[in-house]
């Protein structure tokens, strides 16, 4: 039988190996038979399985007969098993994976070759643009953060002002009554908004660069400034019905009081007062002789409802 000469184009040497006595038409047994090698070294040769392969110089000397055999390069299939039995040893040194006894478990009978290598690569590569396009998605879909710390909804505020205070996210554009506020690179804001007696609302808006807006609206009670001969603070409360009423005045302790309908009481503070009640609807507020009426619905509880005076330097 005469054989041509052929070059290494397989991927691996195990592949080309194994196709070159294939294309041949012969079997383990023939090349064993021919080469003077155990079929049992054959199959490691041609499964990449070289671990299980004697020492490397008698390894070569197989190469060498397989390749007087074949008809190829004897020094190409040296090369070529020299280079992946170097990155089998590399990925598989005692102090990788397999110096655990887990390791030893499950990978004892792992054979990386540089097809195994590249697979791994590929998919790792695949798994990652994946993972990154999902984040992108859900960056899309979701709406920035938003926390308000000041003011407290329903608070009661005396002055011309209200300082509005929060955090939401560093990229964040965020409006407060439809007028864009500056947040920093923490997240955080701070504004101020003009306050008359009455009634006002807040709305705090954040928007993300795609368009995700999430809002808040607070409500506050604007108080007409008290004199500042005496307390800056004065509040008148009726009940309409039983209502049990707890009340701290300038960060004193609170007192809890009870009040059956028609009863009345005031308190004065220089800076806050601040009123937990058991009934909102039977509990009516007059601040600084401004009448704002229930605290809230008919039989709702309201806890720690503040009533602020704001300073001087804050109007």
């Amino acid at each position: 039988m005469v054989f041509e000469k052929r070059k290494i184009q397989a991927e691996t040497l195990s592949e080309y190996l194994l196709s070159v006595r294939n294309n041949l038409r012969l079997s383990v047994a023939e090349v064993s038979q021919r080469a003077g090698i155990s079929p049992l070294f054959l199959q490691s040769l041609e499964s990449g399985n070289f671990r299980t392969l004697p020492a490397d110089v008698y390894v070569l000397g197989f190469l060498r007969q397989l390749a007087g055999l074949y008809g190829v390069n004897a020094e190409e299939l040296a090369e070529q098993y020299k280079k992946e039995t170097t990155i089998q040893k590399q990925l598989l040194k005692p102090a990788g994976i397999l110096s655990t006894a887990w390791g030893r478990k499950y990978f004892k009978n792992l054979v990386i070759t540089p097809k195994s290598l590249s697979l791994f690569l590929g998919t790792a590569f695949v798994v990652l643009s994946l993972t990154y396009i999902i984040w992108q998605v859900w960056s899309i879909n979701r709406q920035p953060g938003l926390r308000i710390t000041d003011p407290i909804n329903n608070a009661a505020i005396v002055g011309a002002f209200v300082e509005v205070r929060g955090t939401t996210d560093p990229s964040a554009i965020l409006t407060v009554n439809g007028q864009n506020v500056f947040v920093d690179s923490g997240g955080n804001f701070q504004t101020q908004v003009s306050l008359s007696p009455g009634p006002k609302e807040i709305v705090i808006a954040a928007a993300n660069r795609f368009g995700k807006t999430v809002s808040q609206t607070l409500r506050v009670l604007g108080a007409a400034n008290a004199s500042s001969d005496g307390p800056r603070l004065q509040l008148k409360i009726d009940f309409s019905a039983s209502v049990i009423l707890t009340v701290a005045v300038d960060g004193q302790p609170a007192q809890t009081l009870d009040f059956n309908a028609g009863d009345s009481k005031s308190f004065s503070a220089q800076q806050t007062i601040i009123i937990s009640t058991s009934d909102a609807g039977a509990t009516k507020v007059t601040l600084n002789g401004q009448n704002f009426g229930p605290m809230g619905r008919n039989h709702e509880q309201l806890k720690n409802v503040p009533f602020f005076a704001q300073s001087e330097a804050a109007q």
